[in-house]
């Protein structure tokens, strides 16, 4: 079946565009047509990399009737505004993470979000991943038993130590849970469902950071965000979670992520990729048993656009919701706000549905339909 492709525009042409670009651009259902930054020369450059894409304002791409998605990936603390300004437009969004930073915020994208015919979706993708898919088929198929709870760690000593310009990363919507935690926040809620309640706690050790690297290292700057943060979360089916997100820690052999069950644990790999071992430890037995996945399942930033546009062609249902990312969204939010008493969360969202194990007889993993891989 032959699927006419999405009209995608990407705003913000820094760094990770070109991760985006690299998954996008071998897939037929993306059409890349336009591409805009602050900075012209970074969108002509991306642009000159895309078969039929022009350096374009955003106010020429929010006006052009091709544009059917914007790629948003803008740093954090405009992820907001140009979200809503393309909403605005009748735009579809799928927005690098958060498409938030305060409550505020949150609650004007979704009710824009809501009032319209356009999709809102956003990253992190990786709950997409084959390791993610693997750890959703043995859950789903009882091998943990019921699930109990988890323990996710996310544990650094931070950007300055490899980035030469770290302080996007200390700045407000980012930090250790907003832009590191939020993969595993996202992986724990595509796995188990919503969080009900949470309860957290922060703390900023390292006030000021040292840059180690680059032409500005020995420079220090100062952070806006907390650097250590620690939250309990009980699930809507009462699976109590612990989450640790620190930019403080300088070593550990703390499992990044673990799911533990009634009858067995899971061991999830580092849910910032899309690939590595999960693991099956059943009860009483004294093994952990490798779970396999397809080695040629999508991986890859940009993988949640291309089930977006799936999406939009009515061939799929969308999984990253713009329920499912502001809910992550929410919970970040509640635990930064370190309230004595547990803060019940107003949202909930479903589970994205699982993706295929194999790929269709057309050679698409997201439908049935098209030849799309």
């Amino acid at each position: 079946m032959l699927v006419p492709s999405v009209g995608c525009a990407v705003v913000g042409c820094g760094d990770v565009s070109t991760k985006y670009l690299r998954t996008l651009r071998a897939a037929p259902i993306i059409d890349i047509v336009a591409c805009c930054d602050v900075l012209p020369e970074r969108a002509r450059r991306l642009a000159a990399r895309c078969a039929r894409a022009v350096s374009a304002s955003l106010p020429e791409i929010l006006a052009d009737p091709a544009v059917e998605l914007v790629i948003n990936l803008t740093p954090p603390q405009q992820h907001t505004e140009i979200t809503l300004r393309a909403l605005r437009a009748g735009k579809s969004v799928y927005t690098e993470k958060p498409v938030a930073t305060s409550p505020e915020e949150l609650a004007e994208v979704l009710v824009m979000a809501g009032n319209g015919d356009a999709m809102l979706g956003g990253a992190p993708d990786t709950a997409l991943g084959p390791a993610a898919q693997a750890a959703r088929r043995a859950i789903d198929e009882g091998r943990i038993g019921r699930p109990l709870g988890a323990s996710a760690a996310l544990l650094t000593p931070g950007h300055e130590r490899s980035c030469p310009t770290p302080e996007v990363f200390y700045r407000k919507g980012a930090g250790p849970l907003l832009d590191m935690g939020v993969y595993y926040l996202t992986m724990l809620v595509s796995l188990l469902g919503p969080v009900r309640e949470v309860v957290g706690a922060h703390s900023r050790p390292s006030p000021l950071r040292v840059i180690d690297t680059g032409p500005r290292a020995r420079t220090s700057f100062a952070t806006e965000v907390p650097t250590h943060v620690a939250a309990l979360l009980v699930f809507e089916n009462r699976e109590i979670v612990t989450l640790t997100a620190s930019f403080e820690v300088w070593g550990t052999r703390v499992p990044h992520l673990e799911i533990f069950g009634t009858e067995g644990t899971l061991s999830i790999p580092d849910p910032n990729f899309y690939t590595g071992a999960v693991r099956l430890k059943a009860a009483r037995s004294r093994e952990w048993i490798p779970l396999p996945y397809p080695p040629d399942a999508p991986v890859g930033r940009g993988i949640g656009v291309i089930d977006m546009a799936h999406a939009l062609r009515g061939l799929t249902g969308q999984r990253l919701t713009g329920g499912i990312i502001g809910h992550v969204v929410e919970t970040m939010l509640a635990v930064e706000a370190e309230k004595t008493a547990a803060t019940t969360l107003a949202s909930r969202c479903d589970r994205p549905a699982p993706l295929r194990s194999a790929p269709s007889p057309t050679g698409c993993w997201w439908c049935e339909q098209c030849g799309d891989e």
